[in-house]
């Protein structure tokens, strides 16, 4: 089953979509903020014949991972219309450009003085990071018309960012800051402050992360190491807090000392090592005490891959629900959960997916010069959710550790 595409035309830097809207970084301090619930409206409402397809493909991509629905779903009479629509859906050509969203699209300046390397929005919070630091400012409500943003954002930290990750079950977020190391900051709730100060969890340099539960990976062109985590009591009171385990190097995760280059990443259950084009897929279990017995280890061999590289360089990695994302420097490789491959040719200049997300979690955002193209892919709704190699698992079986924190 094809993915579905549709193009955005202009040049911007970055993208993010959350509680039903879509927001745009321009290179030139403008952020544009599209009202992405009512377009998927307008999409369903010119195409009557396969609204349910265009609602799940854009707005709704939780509707069919909810247990109950998928027992009606594996009904033939309600499937095989559902997966017509969403094949018609894919044959499309959807365009969009900001004329034609001019009702639902509007315009103001970025909260932040400098081009972020990387963004990330947790509980309606906008988090910024760059040469400069990490930074927050508050998500406001959808202005009308141009404004100005009055919000002057926090700086929670002076060291490089390279990669900004929010946890989806404990309140955190992890940075990747190169030769500074990997940190990780509490989500200060109901206080004055948005972050604790932060925590350096791990001494070795890293240009990318990402949460495989309460640890965090880390990796870079050719290492790849986990901060691990495990909960005590707090002194004197009920409640659990994380404590730092240990730091697990990639040669005990993927229980190898080759001396070959290698390149390595992952995010919850689901860990990967490219070698000289042969991928390396295990499973991690982050409490091993409630491992059934098919998975009795913290880590499991549970498959590989032999693929022709595009190129020997990964420039940047990603993990969602519908596959794993590796960029090269001159395409995008989707690994899909359905066991077939996926490219999308062009140099990018940013792109983006959207792992936590409820509605959202089966887009691919990718920004080239001079459009930005969202790809949402279909096919995961159709895939047994235990036993697939790429991409993490969606819903409680098996392979489920915790239950996802609200992202909307």
């Amino acid at each position: 089953m094809r993915s579905v595409k549709l193009t955005i035309a202009g040049s911007y830097w970055d993208s993010q979509i959350y509680s039903g809207e879509l927001l745009l970084f321009d290179n030139d301090g403008g952020l544009h903020r599209i009202d992405w619930s009512s377009f998927v409206e307008q999409i369903a409402f010119k195409n009557d014949d396969i609204q349910t397809a265009v609602r799940v493909a854009f707005s709704d991509s939780d509707l069919f991972y909810n247990p109950k629905v998928v027992k009606i779903l594996r009904d033939p009479d309600l499937e095989t219309p559902i997966k017509a629509q969403l094949s018609k859906l894919s044959s499309l050509e959807l365009h969009e450009s900001k004329e034609s969203w001019e009702k639902i699209w509007t315009t103001e300046s970025t909260p932040f003085n400098f081009l972020p390397t990387d963004t990330e929005i947790y509980y309606n919070n906008i988090f910024a990071g760059g040469n400069e630091g990490l930074y927050s400012a508050p998500r406001q409500g959808r202005p009308s018309g141009r404004v100005t943003s009055t919000f002057k954002p926090k700086r929670h930290h002076d060291a490089t960012v390279l990669q900004v990750k929010a946890s989806d079950s404990y309140t955190a977020i992890a940075t990747a800051s190169g030769g500074d190391g990997l940190f990780d900051f509490s989500l200060l709730k109901g206080s004055g402050e948005t972050l604790s100060k932060a925590r350096k969890i791990a001494e070795r340099p890293c240009n990318a992360c990402d949460w495989a539960f309460q640890s965090v990976l880390g990796w870079s062109a050719n290492s790849a190491f986990m901060a691990s985590f495990r909960e005590e009591k707090e002194p004197n009171s009920k409640k659990t807090i994380r404590v730092v385990d240990r730091v697990i190097d990639q040669s005990e995760i993927f229980q190898s000392s080759s001396d070959k280059e290698s390149f390595t990443w992952g995010a919850r259950e689901k860990l990967y090592k490219l070698t000289d084009g042969r991928i390396e897929i295990q499973h991690y279990r982050a409490n091993e005490k409630k491992s059934k017995k098919k998975y009795s280890k913290k880590f499991n061999a549970i498959g590989s891959l032999d693929f022709k590289n595009p190129s020997p360089v990964v420039i940047a990695s990603g993990t969602a629900s519908f596959g794993t994302v590796l960029e090269f420097c001159d395409r995008i490789l989707v690994l899909r959960s359905d066991g077939s491959e996926e490219e999308f040719l062009e140099e990018p200049v940013h792109w983006r997916i959207f792992p936590r997300s409820e509605h959202y979690s089966n887009q691919l955002h990718i920004i080239y010069e001079d459009r930005l193209v969202v790809i949402s892919f279909v096919h995961d709704y159709f895939v047994d959710q235990s036993s697939k190699l790429f991409g993490f698992s969606k819903g409680k079986n098996e392979y489920s550790e915790f239950d996802s924190e609200p992202y909307v």
